[in-house]
């Protein structure tokens, strides 16, 4: 009976557990077969992370190939605080990397505008909020990105009178920060919550690079403490060839907030680098490569377990990172460092008011040969010296060539005298007689004076116009002008591309042409004597010495207008094809009949082989025209000086332009000139050889 029983008892235990292995086997099956493609799918997810890599820049080129700007291989360091675990792990975890950063001697990222020691003091002068005026003079109040977090995290003990020393304390308690930590330890580990917080809390929308530029052994390190969070990546800087050319070539940073909608529509992530200035920010499509996407595998420490680069389900594209295309200026590399260097060497000992100069030199189509503003700055420690830099009195960062505006002074009669020509207010043989004043008006101390006459006391007689272009006869031009009136000064202006911008791809300057319309923007009356003071370029006349440049070359290539350029050739990131070549548009055409040219032509010759600048082109290699200009500045200041010229003078090649701020008169700034011009034709034949098309570039 007993045996019985125990049967009956072992095959319900068996079925029991028969039941049980049953369920077992179909949960399995079920996890494993029916939905496993799906878990798998989950699986997958909850470890694998997907990061954005960057693609290395296009490089920058001289028109000869020569490198302006290329890359290097750099490391940063990047912090993902969500995998760092709670509050205490994140903390423990910065202070671990701040060991290193501390042992290792590297920097890090920390604008928290508070002294790194004790005692705290500020470091901004409007620690919370910053006054500034508006146009209207009306006073405006902004809070700092510090004030904007503290009213965020709600830290009540924060306010605009707070001091740095309980700035720094509500921070350490808003962040658990270690009581036991010092002063200095605790204020390093809040400025690195600060910048995650700032990010965290959409104050900031630019990433955090804790650190850039890193070397083996700090990367070592790191790694041997597995810091869960903390990324090396190793990415692209770049680098500078030359330490010319700082205003043309520009430089690449981090997306501002200001700018951060544009780029988002245009498909970059918060974290690219983007042209922020210069040829870097003009050619930013160009330059930009396609960014690849990478798959980074992470255990459940953070760590990473396996990388791989991402394929494309709907293409089966596996998506690495495309380089940019590289880019060649028209610029010659060699011309622009000769500039600078002799604007550095002349301009500082020309008067004891001189203060900035520019140079631009241009091709008959618009190529900007080259394009140097006095004071500069090397491009590749720019970052490193911006504070010295922008604190100068004599602003180095100012690019005068494009943005500087200046009265043109005499220059702006060969745009005069060809308006006249062209519609019959002169003609080439007239003379007209220049008196020491001009008695248009019947009271003396209305009639303006010839600046020959004013310095002299004598006169220049009777000129036609090739002469009084070679004198700088303001009375001729007196008479020229109000002949000719002002809307056909202003219109004749407007053709050669005075008073607007030249079309280049870099920022630049407007300026404006004197007349009715600009008094009015001034809120001025309008006389009929300010068309004289305009025949001459001065009054309200305002231009840049790209636009001089550009203006001469006009002129002289039979009144061809074409936009200035840097671009001249844009090649794939391998060097192996000629993605896009430059071809030159003309803006208008001002048709000048050849007589007409050759007059004024024949002035600007003789300003430059028997005028006051005769000592300094004379020797050239080439024959040149030129024209000088005195632009007043005010009573009490020294004029600016100017000076235009071109080479050869029978078939013109080149337009030079050169502005120095308070140098005296136009026949000073003739020695930079001049060597400038006997620098570039005399070394064309020892030039480096020109990079030829759809060739490597080196």
């Amino acid at each position: 009976m007993e045996g019985k029983q125990f049967l009956r008892r072992s095959r319900v235990v068996l079925m029991i557990l028969g039941a049980i292995l049953a369920v077992f086997v179909w949960a399995l099956y079920d996890l494993q077969v029916v939905q496993g493609a799906y878990y798998r799918e989950q699986s997958t997810r909850k470890i694998a992370n997907t990061e954005t890599v960057q693609a290395a820049r296009g490089e920058i080129l001289d028109r000869y190939g020569r490198p302006l700007v290329t890359n290097r291989a750099s490391y940063q360091v990047t912090l993902d605080a969500n995998l760092m675990g709670d509050t205490q792990k994140r903390n423990a975890t910065l202070l671990s990397l701040l060991e290193v950063c501390a042992e290792q001697g590297q920097s890090w990222s920390d604008t928290l505008p508070i002294t790194a020691k004790p005692p705290f003091r500020f470091t901004a002068d409007e620690p919370f909020q910053i006054h500034w005026e508006d146009e209207e003079g009306q006073v405006n109040i902004s809070d700092t990105r510090l004030f904007q977090l503290a009213k965020t995290l709600r830290l009540r003990s924060v306010t605009a009178d707070s001091s740095a020393e309980e700035t720094v304390a509500a921070l350490r308690t808003y962040f658990e920060v270690d009581a036991s930590l010092d002063e200095t330890q605790g204020r390093a580990l809040v400025g690195v919550l600060y910048e995650l917080t700032l990010r965290s809390k959409d104050v900031v929308r630019t990433g955090y690079v804790f650190t850039e530029d890193v070397d083996i052994a700090f990367i070592t390190a790191v790694k041997e403490r597995g810091l869960a969070g903390v990324k090396i990546d190793t990415v692209t800087v770049r680098e500078y060839a030359t330490a010319s050319a700082a205003h043309l070539l520009g430089q690449v940073g981090a997306i501002t907030a200001e700018n951060w909608d544009y780029y988002r529509e245009k498909g970059y992530s918060m974290n690219d680098t983007v042209g922020i200035d210069g040829a870097e920010q003009a050619f930013e499509d160009i330059l930009r490569g396609t960014p690849g996407v990478k798959d980074v595998e992470l255990n459940q420490n953070g760590k990473v377990v396996g990388e791989s680069w991402h394929v494309n389900s709907e293409t089966g594209e596996v998506q690495t990172p495309q380089p940019g295309d590289n880019l060649m200026l028209t610029v010659d590399i060699r011309l622009q460092e000769m500039v600078e260097e002799a604007l550095e060497r002349y301009v500082p000992g020309m008067t004891d008011e001189t203060e900035g100069a520019a140079c631009v030199i241009t091709d008959m189509t618009g190529g900007v040969l080259a394009c140097a503003s006095y004071p500069s700055f090397d491009p590749a420690t720019y970052r490193k010296n911006y504070n010295d830099l922008a604190e100068d009195p004599l602003t180095p960062m100012l690019n005068r060539a494009l943005q500087g505006l200046y009265a043109p002074g005499s220059t702006f009669k060969m745009a005069v005298a060809a308006g006249a020509l062209e519609e019959g207010a002169i003609t080439r043989t007239e003379k007209i007689q220049d008196t020491g004043r001009y008695k248009h008006y019947e009271r003396i101390e209305d009639q303006p004076m010839c600046w020959y006459y004013r310095q002299y006391g004598g006169t220049h007689g009777w000129v036609n116009v090739s002469e009084a272009i070679r004198d700088s006869c303001n009375v001729f031009f007196y008479e020229t002008g109000l002949r000719l009136g002002i809307d056909k000064i202003d219109q004749y202006a407007s053709l050669f591309g005075l008073g607007k911008t030249t079309g280049l791809e870099l920022y630049e300057e407007a300026g404006e042409v004197a007349g009715p319309e600009t008094s009015q923007r001034h809120e001025q009356p309008w006389y009929e004597g300010d068309t004289m003071y305009a025949a001459i370029g001065q009054g309200n006349t305002k231009v840049t010495p790209i636009q001089l440049a550009n203006y001469v070359s006009t002129l002289v290539n039979g009144g061809h207008h074409y936009p200035t350029h840097l671009k001249k050739t844009v090649k794939s990131n391998d060097f192996s094809q000629v993605v896009e070549e430059y071809q030159p548009v003309v803006l208008d055409e001002i048709g000048l009949d050849e007589d007409n040219l050759a007059a004024i032509k024949q002035g600007m010759g003789m300003v430059a082989s028997e005028g006051s600048v005769a000592w300094y082109f004379n020797d050239l290699p080439v024959k040149v025209g030129a024209k000088t200009g005195t632009a007043q500045v005010s009573r009490n200041s020294e004029a600016h000086a100017i000076l235009v010229a071109f080479a050869p003078y029978d078939d013109p090649e080149i337009a030079i332009s050169i502005v120095v701020e308070h140098g005296g008169s136009g026949t000073a700034v003739a020695a930079i000139a001049a060597e400038i011009l006997d620098n570039y034709f005399s070394s064309r034949d020892v030039m480096d050889a020109p990079v030829v098309e759809n060739t490597m570039a080196r």
